[in-house]
Formats: C-alpha cells, sequence, structure tokens
C-alpha cells in the first residue's frame, strides 16, 4: 500500500462526534456526507471501516462505505464490491482529489477529501461552511417512504441520487492482507440509482420498497448532488432512513 496505516485518536473522534459539527449557520441541522471507499483486500481500511460504524450513531453524520474492487489482485476478491462503486471512487477522485485514487478515502460532503481513518481531518473537512442549498423531509408511506426535497438557493445542475444501504454487515476475510480478520461495515452501499434532475425549487416522489430493498439492504441514504453520476459535485443535502433512525 502506498499510506501507512493511520489510527484515529480518542481527540479526532470526539471533534468528529461533536453536537455542533452538523449545524449550519443559520441555525438549521445539516447533515454531512462521509463517502468512504474501502477494500477488504487493503490492510490500511480496517481503521476507517471502524470510524464509520462510529459515525453511523452520530445524528448529523451520514458515512456511506462503497467497497471497491482496486485490490482484488492481491489475493481475496471483495465479497461486497461493485463496478459501480469503483467507477464512483474514480470519478470523485477526477473531479476533488487531483486524480488520487486509495483506500480508505474519504470524500466529505463531495467537496474534499483525505485519508478515511483520519478523524481530525474528517472533521476539518465537515466543518469547512456548509453549502446547505437543499433541505430533504422523509415521511413513511405504508412500506415506501415520501420524500420531499426543496432548494433554498440556486444550484445549477443538481440530481437527486438514492443508494440502498446495508446498515450493518460483518464479512469474515480468508486471504489477502486481513486474512483471519473479521470486519464489520456500516451503511454498505448496494446500488447507486439516479433518480433524475431536481428542476425547479421543490421536487417530491415516493421510494418504493423495491428500489430500497436491493440486495439485503435495510435503508437508504438520499443525496442531492450537483454534477452528475460520472461527475459527482458538491452534495447539497442528504437524508437517511434505517436502522439507526432518520436523519433530515
Amino acid at each position: 500500500m502506498s499510506l501507512c496505516r493511520r489510527r484515529f485518536s480518542a481527540l479526532a473522534l470526539g471533534a468528529l462526534l461533536a453536537p455542533s459539527a452538523g449545524r449550519a449557520q443559520n441555525g438549521a441541522t445539516s447533515i454531512s456526507v462521509v463517502e468512504l471507499f474501502t477494500s477488504q483486500g487493503c490492510s490500511s481500511c480496517p481503521p476507517a471501516d471502524a470510524l464509520m460504524v462510529q459515525l453511523a450513531g452520530h445524528p448529523t453524520t451520514l458515512p456511506i462505505t462503497y467497497p471497491v474492487e482496486i485490490w482484488d489482485y492481491l489475493g481475496w476478491k471483495d465479497t461486497l464490491a461493485k463496478p459501480a462503486f469503483t467507477k464512483r471512487h474514480r470519478a470523485y477522485a477526477a473531479m476533488v482529489a487531483g486524480k488520487r485514487v486509495y483506500t480508505p478515502q474519504a470524500i466529505v460532503n463531495g467537496r474534499g477529501h483525505c485519508v478515511g481513518s483520519d478523524g481530525l481531518a474528517i472533521s476539518r473537512l465537515k466543518l469547512s461552511p456548509p453549502v446547505n442549498a437543499a433541505r430533504i423531509t422523509l415521511a413513511r408511506e405504508g412500506q415506501d417512504w415520501s420524500y420531499r426535497v426543496a432548494l433554498t438557493q440556486p444550484a445549477g445542475d443538481v440530481r437527486l441520487v438514492l443508494v440502498p444501504v446495508v446498515s450493518r454487515q460483518q464479512v469474515q476475510i480468508g486471504k489477502g492482507e486481513n486474512s483471519g480478520r473479521a470486519i464489520t461495515y456500516a451503511n454498505v452501499a448496494r446500488a447507486l440509482i439516479d433518480l433524475g434532475p431536481v428542476t425547479g425549487a421543490e421536487a417530491r416522489g415516493i421510494l418504493r420498497d423495491s428500489q430500497v430493498a436491493i440486495d439485503g439492504a435495510d435503508g437508504f441514504a438520499l443525496l442531492v448532488q450537483s454534477g452528475t453520476l460520472e461527475a459527482p459535485g458538491v452534495v447539497l443535502g442528504a437524508a437517511y432512513a434505517g436502522v439507526d433512525g432518520v436523519k433530515a
């Protein structure tokens, strides 16, 4: 691996979980999205995976774990990785990381990157001036969910992205750099679904259970994001529903 293993400190975790970390300048609660690109074949990744489990319990932080394929050749094929996640990883690298692709790599609010186990760096990126250009409201409708997206300021080209997730998943790794380890992952992405553009100041819709319950998913993240899946930009708003409750 090109990056040495780093562990987040108690100080870093405290900063990440501080109540004020997700407060917008106008006093409203905003969700910080931390997208972690990780691999079961990466010996540097378990501390970052553990950090995402910690962050999943924080009311204003939404971690999403994307297992990627880039280390599959080392002797263990990641059992949760999908080509779409590897593609998103590379797209973010091109857009915000100076074409640097590594694991564990965290993208915070679609705006900046850092080593995914570096709690202080993630905290600094979360505390950068929030965009807060969108608000999402979720409501249960039987087995489905209704959503309302309100754009609070002009945002250009914006899309709504659905990410079905498995809230917790443990994997026993049999070969490679993490051989013999059992790793627990939080909010593991199982698909990336483009729900289309957000036009005008408001959008409403229904998320059917069949859209969310993909490949064992028991929850979902809903992102309002500039750009496209091929060229992702700043996350303007986010919401989550799953075993950790609702964040919106």
